[in-house]
């Protein structure tokens, strides 16, 4: 897409995904917020006015440097050595050491990832279509798909408060189904479905457009869609697998441990298999899908992904929780090896 004369990076790319550039017409009025395959095919055709901020302009936008993430690069990483500089000389780590090391490494792959993603910034760059003479059809084929605005929330609900607004949301799902099945949904499916659905469209490749009640942002889990064949399903994708199951299998270290009850041991086994297994299991039936040729099966691999998925919601949760408050009770009863300093002469004999 990048042609002689045009500057395009990394961290255009970036800006593009994290939408930084508000496409305008011809006469400055806003259309929407591009996304990146909007903005492929309004470019391709040659319909746009190639924006021309440069890489050094995105990153003096962004809030974060090359000094401040090199900082947290350097702590992490020396943490991450004294870890293992610990099991290496057979002195015990702590299960709060553990958990630390897994946010560490997290950290570490996600600084490297979005080393050259800008932080945190909150002005578009406004990239404005040709005039009307040079591509005639541009503006009202952009303008089609820009229509629909401010149309979720209907004209009931505006000027009401928050309360107001739910009370009554509330009560016309009640008349329409019953109190069990509102209440069952307003306070366990609807919340999971804010908080983990944009997940699950990430994983599947399905959350890779603007909706077109909203081209004023970029939602929050975006990704473009880049699934071709079952080896390249996405790279995102793939990255996000590696990620949970090092992420997961780092729990697994304090498995031979020893635990102050048998039920706080149980605890950290179980929690650690939840959080490791069950995202996997879900990708490895959502890839099955994609394998699968024939239309009903792959309904019914989808369903299962989508069952299990949602099953796991809770599950992962609750694991989670379990593993963030147990490294905080566990110190109680620590080995004696866990008080004893690290002594780096005996790496560097000569110091």
């Amino acid at each position: 897409m990048c042609e002689v004369g045009r500057e395009w990076t990394r961290t255009h790319a970036f800006f593009v995904i994290m939408g930084g550039f508000a496409l305008h017409d011809a006469d400055k009025s806003f259309l929407r917020v591009l996304d990146e395959h909007t903005f492929k095919q309004i470019a391709l055709k040659e319909e746009l006015e190639w924006p021309t901020i440069t890489k050094k302009e995105i990153q003096d936008r962004s809030k974060a440097d090359i000094f401040s993430k090199g900082i947290v690069l350097i702590q992490t990483t020396w943490f991450v050595v004294q870890c293992t500089s610990r099991f290496a000389t057979e002195l015990a780590v702590t299960e709060l050491e553990v958990v630390t090391l897994a946010f560490a490494v997290l950290n570490g792959i996600t600084y490297w990832l979005w080393w050259d993603k800008p932080s945190d910034v909150r002005c578009a760059v406004p990239v404005y279509l040709k005039s009307a003479e040079n591509s005639p059809n541009s503006e009202s084929k952009v303008s089609k798909t820009c229509q629909q605005r401010d149309t979720t929330i209907s004209p009931s609900m505006k000027g009401k408060g928050f309360l107001a607004s739910f009370r009554d949301s509330f009560r016309r799902s009640r008349d329409k189904h019953s109190l069990i099945t509102t209440t069952f949904y307003t306070l366990l499916w609807a919340p999971m479905k804010v908080i983990f659905g944009p997940l699950f469209s990430l994983a599947t490749g399905r959350q890779d457009r603007i909706p077109d009640d909203d081209v004023t942002r970029i939602p929050t889990f975006y990704s473009p869609d880049e699934k071709k064949t079952l080896l390249e399903v996405s790279p995102s994708f793939w990255t996000m697998i590696g990620v949970i199951g090092v992420f997961g299998a780092i729990h697994f270290i304090p498995w031979s441990s020893t635990f102050p009850s048998t039920a706080e041991e149980r605890l950290w086994r179980v929690s650690a298999i939840v959080i490791t297994g069950g995202p996997l299991l879900a990708s490895f039936l959502m890839v099955i899908c994609l394998w699968v040729s024939k239309p009903v099966l792959e309904n019914i691999f989808m369903a299962s992904a989508n069952v299990t998925f949602y099953i796991l919601q809770p599950l992962y949760i609750i694991s989670r929780l379990i593993l963030l408050i147990l490294p905080l009770i566990l110190p109680r009863n620590l080995s004696p090896t866990a008080l004893r300093e690290l002594k780096w002469s005996e790496f560097f004999p000569h110091i």
